[in-house]
C-alpha cells in the first residue's frame, strides 16, 4: 500500500508539473479529469502557537476533570491484509 501511495504522489507531482508547463487549468482523460487547484498554507506567529498549546492544555484538563462531554458514534475501520 505504501508503495502505491508513493507512486500516486509521484504521478500527482508529474501531472501538475506538466499542466503548469502547458498553462492548463483542467485536463480531461478517459478515466476522469484533473483540475489544477491552489491551496493556502498558513504560517502563524509564535503567539498563535502559544495560544494553541494553551488551548490544547485546557481541553485536556476539561476531559480529565469530566467538565467536557462526548458522544460515541459508530465508525468503520478498514485494515488491509498484509502480504
Amino acid at each position: 500500500m505504501t508503495e502505491l501511495e508513493l507512486q500516486e504522489a509521484g504521478l500527482r507531482t508529474q501531472i501538475l508539473e506538466e499542466m503548469v508547463e502547458k498553462g492548463e487549468e483542467k485536463v480531461e482523460t478517459a478515466m476522469g479529469s484533473f483540475k489544477k487547484a491552489t491551496l493556502k498554507k498558513w504560517t502563524y506567529t509564535d503567539k498563535v502557537a502559544e495560544l494553541e498549546e494553551d488551548f490544547k492544555a485546557q481541553k485536556a484538563k476539561e476531559q480529565s476533570t469530566g467538565d467536557a462531554t462526548f458522544v460515541e458514534q459508530a465508525s468503520l475501520r478498514f485494515t488491509p491484509v498484509k502480504l
